[in-house]
Formats: C-alpha cells, structure tokens, sequence
C-alpha cells in the first residue's frame, strides 16, 4: 500500500511491545502539543494523549485538540509508542540480550553502540542510524558515561539496570492488571560508500529492533502470564545469552590466581554463585512454552552465546583472538570482509573449552538452538578497579576510561546479520577476499 507521500507500508503492523498486530489505519496518534500530557493507560505522566486521529494537515499529519501537528504513533492495544520505520515495508530484525544480574549486558550494549559508529562504517560500509532517537536514550546514556568523558584517567562505570521504572520500562494497565514492557531500541543499518551494494540500499537496509532486561526478570520464578518484560525473547530474530566467567564456579577456580580482575577473588566470597545455566535453561523453556514448542526440539533461531570478559579469562585460551576482518589495522582505504570461518573456528575453540568447565552451558545452548555460535568478549579490554563497597556491602567496580578497548564487541552481531541476511554484511571468503 502506497501513501501519497509514495512511503510504502505494511499490510500488518506488528507492536515492539506487546505484539499484537494490527492494520496501520487503526493505529493512535500521539499528542504533539506539550499540555497534552498523561494517557488514562499508561503510569508514566510524562506521557502525551494519545487518541484517533480524525482531522489532518496537507502533509497527512494528524492534528490532535490544540490543532497541533501529531507525528509519532501508538498501538492500539498497549497504547505505547510504534515507530514510524515499523510501519514501513522493510524487514525488521528483533535481537534480545539476556544474562544473569551483573553479567555485563549494559557494559556490552556501550560498546556495541561505540563500535556501530566506527568499525561498521570504517571495516564494513555500513551506515547505522538512529530511525527514533528518543528510544535509545538508554544506550547512548551507557556509551556517554563509559567512552565520553574528556578525562583519560577518570575512573567511570555503568549502574546496574534496574527491573522497574520509566528509564528502562513502560507500564500499561489492562482493566486493573498492570504489565510492564522493556523499551526497545532502533538502529537500521545500509550500505554506504564502498560497500559492494552501495547502489542500491534501501533494497539492503534493515531495522534492528533490541531488547534489554534487568537480570531479575531471567531468574526462574519471574515469568508469569501477566509478566511480559522478556517475552521478547519468543518473537526474536536472534538471541544473545551473556555469560559473565567471573560468577561461574569453575572459571573461578581456574582464573583466581593467575587473572588480575578482582572480580575473580570478590566472587570466592559470594556464596551464591549460581550456574548461569540455569538462567539459560529458564529462557529455554519459557520461549518453547509461549511458542507451544516440545522442550526437546532445539529452535533454528540463532543464538549467541557471549563470554564475556574475555581480558580476565584470555590465558585459558593461550593466545590473543585473530583478526574478524580482512585488511591491516587501521587501513580502511578498502572495504574489509568479515571472516566468518575465524570467528566459527574461534566458537569451536571456546565451545571446547565450556565444555571442560561447565558443560551444561553447552548441553543447554544446543538444546535451545540448532544454531549457536560461541562469542569470546570484552566490552572493556581491561580489568576494573575495586572503589568501595555499597551500603548492601557489595563490591562497587569502575574503569580507567584511557584503559578502555573492547574486544570483539561487534563480532556478535556482525555474526547474526551475515546469519539472517544476504548481502549487507561483507563476508571474506577463505582466501581472505571480500564476497
């Protein structure tokens, strides 16, 4: 279907946050005037009105009761905010990143946001743009507070993602049930410059859709009917599972002596270093139940299973990681192709080692998905340093911002996108040549 404006649109529109589907003339408009404030709905009153919208500009915008224009849009079920980009024909990727608590998600988003801005274009030609900024507010948050500061020597963290409140979460209310979805974020990504599809790049481009949690809402007990802040997990395209080695019990007892990361000591004090597979086992069966999947049968979604930290672990695998892309360091004069046989042999490699320290990783990744890919990470590069302790006397860490160099960070999802599509990602082949 074309408007007059010649933006063609789906028949179907899917909500990034309670998924219902619904044709695009049904959907709300949001109020643009600023007195328009607080939806009967929704908890957060610094939400505008939202309301059907009867009466339009020239331009199709529609005009909400202080005849100002309205140009962001709402589901008509959960009344929360749908991005104009979802409403267009274009193929959308939906990626969840899921972890225990502290497992690192937020530091990875930061510098997965860093490398999106530098190594996509620079190695790849791949533009990645924001299609509603105001939705990654979040991320750019992670990325200002960890990489901005002026101050090479300034010792910054990230606060732990909390399970409730309006920066991470959007509550609605169902006639007295009040349900609280996670805030997705939106990147599209398209050829650019020197990229083999250049010429053609809408044909190529595609919309990320992410989904981040707080590490509470993975833990068994959390999923309920009316709980749906991870049933994003069931409707992905891909899924990432944060494995943080510093609270697993083997890796700790092969890594506290020879790794400088206090991490390793602090956690020979924490009595309660649950296996992380248990985390993974709970996504398992939560995403096959509300697919109506036989627990037994691995899905053909994706699935990224990150360990994490890799500058703690490094001497486990005896030897730095080779190159993800073709080309010397920091020539980008040419496009670079990504070396998918590297980094899957690099997954052997790490999958072996799981298997020796913590097999059920392993077991319970593959029987989740027939397609797993095991990533070696390190948002930061570089170990944190012990400041103080909080009031609950947990350990608060922080990192010399000159210190900071991620390892791998982009590797995941370049992985996932030459996965799912065909021709946005520059794939080497074996002689080491982009295809």
């Amino acid at each position: 279907m074309a408007t007059p404006t010649g933006i063609e649109l789906l028949n179907e529109v899917t909500c990034p946050n309670c998924w219902q589907k619904f044709p695009p003339e049904d959907a709300l408009a949001i109020a643009g005037h600023g007195d328009l404030m607080g939806d009967p709905r929704l908890t957060n009153d610094q939400e505008h009105l939202r309301f059907v919208p009867t009466r339009f500009t020239p331009e199709c915008a529609a005009l909400d009761e202080k005849d100002t224009s309205s140009f962001d849009l709402a589901c008509p079920n959960c009344r929360l905010l749908v991005p104009r980009v979802m409403f267009e024909r274009r193929d959308t990727l939906f990626l969840s990143i899921f972890g225990r608590v502290s497992s690192g998600k937020s530091y990875f988003l930061s510098a997965l946001g860093r490398q999106l801005n530098s190594s996509f274009p620079q190695r790849f030609g791949l533009g990645v743009t924001e299609p509603h900024s105001a939705s990654n507010a979040v991320i750019r948050d992670y990325e200002n507070k960890l990489f901005n500061n002026p101050d090479p020597d300034a010792l910054v963290d990230i606060p732990a993602t909390q399970p409730s409140g309006h920066k991470h979460y959007q509550e609605v209310e169902y006639a007295g049930d009040l349900r609280r979805y996670p805030r997705p974020m939106y990147f599209q990504v398209a050829p650019t410059g020197r990229h083999p599809n250049a010429k053609d790049p809408v044909r190529y481009m595609r919309t990320i859709c992410l989904y981040d949690n707080s590490g509470e809402h993975f833990a068994p007990q959390w999923a309920k009917p009316n709980r749906p802040e991870t049933e994003h997990l069931a409707r992905s395209s891909a899924m990432l599972f944060v494995f943080d080695p510093t609270r697993e019990p083997a890796f700790i007892e092969r890594c506290r002596v020879a790794s400088s990361d206090p991490q390793f000591e602090e956690a020979v004090k924490n009595k309660e270093n649950e296996p992380q597979a248990v985390i993974l086992a709970t996504a398992d069966q939560n995403v096959k139940k509300w697919l109506g999947r036989e627990i037994a049968a691995p899905l053909d979604t994706p699935l990224v299973v990150m360990v994490a930290k890799f500058d703690a672990w490094r001497h486990l695998v005896k030897g730095e990681l080779p190159s993800f892309a073709t080309g010397r360091e920091g020539d980008f004069s040419v496009i670079q192709g990504f070396r998918v046989d590297e980094v899957e042999r690099v997954s052997t490699k790490i999958r072996e080692l799981l298997l020796t320290l913590c097999p059920l990783i392993v077991s319970t990744a593959e029987r989740f998905s027939r397609r797993v890919c095991y990533i070696p990470t390190s948002a930061t590069g570089c170990s944190p340093t012990m400041v103080e302790q909080s009031a609950d006397g947990n350990p608060c860490y922080k990192f010399r911002r000159g210190s900071i160099r991620p390892i791998w960070a982009e590797v995941p999802l370049l992985w996932i996108l030459q996965e799912l599509t065909s021709g946005v990602v520059p794939v080497a082949s074996v002689r080491g040549t982009s295809a």
